[in-house]
């Protein structure tokens, strides 16, 4: 391994002022510095990434916490997700950090989410769809490490937010445009943004002047593609069923669309159909599906960009960042009656 004892030999200087030029020191004229820099290229050296953690008392790793709530355990196929998270270590990256996945245990050793973040150094964590009441991840929360979170809120930790509230209305607002007022929602289990979406499609109906009732609710599951299908092929067998079927996200209306094409019906001339995330899949589906556009890239690029202002400037003052969405009328909505 070259090391700066090495340049300095070569260079015919002290290893100090090797040292202050690779730190950008004021102090060393520019023709060394440049020199130093030059031959520090030449020779291949690369800083010792453990000394300059105990210097600076960073290194340059960051802690990912990412899990997808409910049984099916999708993970990083988890199509909305990991495209933020691409977007997220795409950004970090270029600013030279790492990521760690974070988990619960390290090797075969048990461990809480804070314990496992120390052991691996991690300068600050990024949390994404996880349990945020979780007794562990409040632990991690609460301690002096930087935190920001996706899509949640708390009272003291920044956080990036799409806007679901806005994306759900947009998108019921314009079937009811359509005449249809007979409208189901199959959506994902309760939890932070589901309920936001939840109030968006209840606000909506009734500023229309429509009472909603339990017929117009039904809950799914997130990526549980056999408790969908069997969802819409319930919605679909009532005496009187909807005009319109609104689904949780863009994969949760592929798997209703094999449900309303085993009934014989089609979409949009027998029942139009929409879902929420704006993903490429949305764009493969004929009829091309009606859904509310996600900005996953920026998602991901304000997420990293947030922690790591944290981190370099050690200001942990709350700052929530929201994303504005997209609605994007495909072919899968139909205009009924007059």
């Amino acid at each position: 391994m070259i090391t700066i004892y090495d340049i300095a030999k070569e260079v015919g200087c002290s290893s100090a002022t090797v040292s202050k030029a690779l730190n950008n020191y004021p102090d060393v004229n520019a023709k060394t510095r440049k020199k130093i820099l030059d031959k520090a290229k030449e020779m291949g050296y690369s800083p010792n990434s453990q000394a300059q953690a105990l210097t600076k008392k960073k290194t340059w790793n960051i802690g990912v916490l990412f899990e997808v709530e409910g049984k099916s355990r999708t993970g990083l196929t988890h199509y909305f997700f990991a495209q933020i998270l691409e977007s997220f270590k795409e950004y970090a990256e270029e600013l030279g950090y790492d990521l760690t996945f974070v988990s619960e245990k390290i090797g075969n050793d048990p461990v809480s989410f804070l314990q496992h973040v120390r052991r691996r150094h991690c300068d600050g964590v990024i949390i994404a769809n996880f349990d945020y009441e979780n007794e562990k991840i409040l632990e991690l929360i609460h301690s002096k490490i930087p935190v920001v979170v996706i899509d949640y809120n708390y009272d003291t930790v920044s956080s990036i937010l799409s806007d679901n509230y806005e994306g759900l209305k947009l998108l019921t607002q314009y079937l009811m445009d359509l005449n249809h007022k007979e409208i189901v929602y199959i959506h994902g289990q309760h939890n932070y943004v589901t309920d936001i979406r939840l109030n968006a499609f209840i606000d909506t109906l009734t500023d229309n002047g429509i009472t909603v009732t339990e017929d117009h609710l039904l809950e799914g599951m997130y990526y549980d593609k056999d408790k969908i299908y069997n969802k819409t092929l319930e919605v679909l067998q009532r005496e009187d069923p909807p005009t319109a079927i609104i689904f949780s996200d863009d994969y949760a209306a592929v798997w209703g669309g094999k449900a309303i094409e085993k009934m014989g019906l089609r979409i949009p001339e027998d029942i139009s159909i929409a879902g929420f995330d704006g993903l490429e899949i949305s764009e493969m589906m004929k009829p091309r599906l009606t859904t509310v556009k996600q900005d996953t890239n920026l998602i991901g690029k304000q997420a990293a960009k947030r922690l790591i202002d944290i981190i370099e400037t050690k200001n942990h003052s709350k700052v929530d960042i929201h994303v504005g969405v997209e609605l994007i009328k495909g072919e899968s909505c139909k205009k009924i009656g007059n």
